[in-house]
């Protein structure tokens, strides 16, 4: 394989790019796999053979009636500013222009590839939010290729798996083959290539349904780290790095490649781009920085105190979310999370009802919910309050004028840099992991235009941010947003309940 790969790129004038028999890199070259995922460094050559790969299977494709071999491309990556600058700068180094046609930049851009008897019609797309399905929905495509997997929804990754095999159409002689060709560097702990390979755990709260193993016909693979730990004296602690005598793609890079690549950078940075290990990389300005992962998460699973009334935020919309939590001995404690993709209260509701059900039976509970998840729909003149209501599920407005963010944000940030008797006032569950790893730096902000043509700093709009909504109406709901005025929680000034009618001012720690 290695040297059909050398033949190819002699026969077109380019230079060789040549892999060594037995990497990671000749596996994925030679899979035929519906979904193939090659996990790896910085520098590993993944980007490069996946270009490469296309050509492959276009070169492999049966001719159509007037001897020629067509197949259509749908190049992705989250973002159009990556998509310009990274994906299709590297595309383009793979197929010059000169030699295989002009990009066209349209919306999306376009190249038509034109080199003996294949034809390749290739649309470069940016899909970064759920709404963006809408922009393959209509297509018909062989084959997706996936730049930086880590970064793209599931919702999107399962769409573009089950639009390939469009083009060629069965009539035009079909597909010899299609499907999904996706690199990345390891993702964050709750990404569903994570979860899916056993690089981590699923949250011991997530239903059996949804422990889905790699499915059959997808193939992953993990390439070597670009370097090794080595350890202190005692075994334990790292003390430095050492170069990976099976780390690939090395003779492409430059001399030393990886001992300069990790020169001020950040443990985390390392082990994510370099050593190839699920580790958080946060680019943007955290909405939270104050979160300490050693400080604020709890080193096992928090359960809840059955004396203490049970808090829940609701994050309404299409990806609604819901946080569960305690106020207990003047601390906030988050216990789990739920979060669905692209469904409504009619089908949220019934979800958190059994979910309460399942691990908080018996307990008293109060909701906390999103201000307009009050407005009425579109479709009818139920509220999302009316669907939960319906399911046994009162919702109470947060307490926030006019939604505010920075109210909201000040809520959760102010437990967060308080200590009480010597301990952090904030406490999160490991059980919350998508939670966690939004606080830890993916709930950020970005710059927005605002209707005052200013830029203004805002938190992006995401599934963290969800999660981080539904956190804010909880916490508000404690009484924290009245403690940053001075105020004494409402819900401090009553003692806990349980069930006989019996009450207890019996303080409880963690």
């Amino acid at each position: 394989m290695a040297e059909q790969i050398t033949q190819l790129r002699d026969e077109l004038g380019r230079p060789m790019y040549k892999f060594k028999d037995g990497s990671k890199l000749v596996e994925f070259l030679r899979s035929t796999a519906k979904v193939q995922i090659i996990q790896g460094p910085i520098g590993s050559g993944k980007s490069k053979l996946c270009n490469l790969k296309v050509w492959k299977i276009a070169s492999e494709q049966r001719k159509g009636g007037d001897g020629i071999r067509r197949i259509r491309v749908g190049v992705v990556r989250n973002t159009y500013p990556e998509l310009k600058t990274t994906t299709i700068r590297t595309w383009l180094d793979t197929f010059p222009e000169d030699i295989y046609g002009t990009l066209v930049w349209s919306q999306p851009p376009r190249q038509i590839m034109r080199v003996g008897d294949i034809v390749i019609e290739v649309d470069f797309l940016a899909l970064d939010k759920e709404d963006d399905v809408k922009k393959i929905r209509s297509g018909e495509y062989t084959l997706f290729y996936v730049n930086e997997l880590q970064y793209l929804l599931k919702i999107l990754f399962d769409e573009l798996t089950s639009r390939t095999g469009r083009f060629p159409a069965v009539k035009d002689g079909g597909c010899t083959w299609h499907g999904v060709l996706a690199d990345m560097n390891a993702p964050d702990e709750d990404h569903f290539i994570a979860m899916m390979t056993g690089q981590t755990d699923y949250p011991e709260n997530t239903p059996e349904e949804d422990r889905m193993p790699l499915p059959d016909g997808w193939q992953f693979f993990m390439q070597p780290p670009g370097l090794l730990e080595t350890y202190g004296p005692d075994g334990k602690s790292i003390d430095g790095y050492t170069v990976n005598p099976l780390a690939e793609n090395v003779e492409w890079l430059p001399p030393n490649y990886y001992m300069d690549l990790i020169k001020g950078k950040t443990r985390a940075w390392i082990k994510s781009r370099v050593l190839n290990k699920i580790a958080l990389v946060v680019d943007g300005a955290p909405v939270w920085p104050g979160f300490r992962e050693d400080v604020h998460v709890a080193s096992g699973v928090l359960h809840p105190v059955q004396t203490a009334e049970l808090y829940v935020g609701l994050d309404f919309g299409r990806n609604p979310a819901a946080i569960f939590g305690q106020s207990v001995n003047n601390r906030v404690v988050v216990l789990a999370e739920l979060q669905a993709f692209n469904e409504g209260a009619v089908t949220f509701a019934p979800k958190v009802k059994r979910f309460m059900e399942q691990n908080y039976p018996n307990m008293k509970f109060r909701v906390y919910g999103d201000p307009k998840g009050q407005d009425q729909t579109q479709t009818d003149n139920r509220t999302a309050y009316n669907v939960f209501e319906f399911n046994g599920i009162p919702v109470i407005p947060a307490p926030v004028k006019q939604n505010n963010i920075e109210t909201r944000i000040q809520a959760v940030e102010a437990p967060l840099n308080e200590m009480y008797d010597g301990r952090p006032r904030f406490m999160l569950s490991p059980r919350c992991r998508s939670l966690k790893v939004g606080m830890a730096g993916r709930y950020c902000f970005e710059k927005i235009k605002g209707g005052d043509g200013r830029i203004h700093n805002e938190p992006k709009k995401d599934r963290y941010a969800d999660l981080a909504d539904a956190l804010q109406y909880m916490v508000l709901g404690m009484g924290e947003g009245r403690r940053m005025v001075g105020m004494t929680p409402a819900t401090m000034a009553k003692p806990m309940q349980v069930w006989k009618g019996r009450s207890s001012m019996r303080r409880i720690s963690y």
